[in-house]
């Protein structure tokens, strides 16, 4: 398992910022692995929600459900994998900051053997891609018109 904190902030209001992340099905516009998100029948809105992800990892397309673990607008927002390859909890906090929005994301990533071997090259590479999709969520909020 490899754990790391990290942040932008983003030129738009808490309120906006945090609809956009918090809404699963806006994950392939800005997290690159991510092809498709399909809310699962019968799943709950808010805490308990699941939802059925399509990514392309390095080592193939595989699928993952996630869970929506806790949804407190506009403060904080947490997803878990609960099945497929490369389980993950990902924490969302949100602060405002003088009209723009600090999003920290606490992230909790468990890689398959051969990449666990080498964590700290792992948790290099996990973290610059992640870091890459909190640039492209900044570009697309900063972009779009209130």
């Amino acid at each position: 398992m490899i754990a790391f904190q990290t942040s932008v902030s983003i030129e738009r209001a808490i309120d906006q910022v945090f609809a956009y992340v918090s809404d699963p099905r806006n994950l392939p516009h800005w997290n690159s692995a991510v092809q498709a998100v399909h809310p699962t029948p019968q799943a709950p809105n808010g805490d308990g929600s699941t939802y059925s992800m399509e990514r392309q990892l390095p080592n193939g397309r595989a699928t993952n459900e996630i869970e929506i673990l806790a949804c407190e607008p506009p403060r904080t927002f947490a997803i878990r994998t609960t099945t497929g390859p490369t389980p993950f909890i990902y924490r969302y906090h949100f602060a405002a900051d003088n009209g723009a929005t600090v999003v920290r994301l606490d992230a909790q990533v468990k890689l398959p053997a051969p990449a666990a071997l080498l964590p700290q090259l792992a948790r290099h590479g996990v973290k610059k891609g992640v870091d890459d999709n909190l640039a492209t969520l900044k570009l697309i909020l900063e972009q779009q018109r209130p």
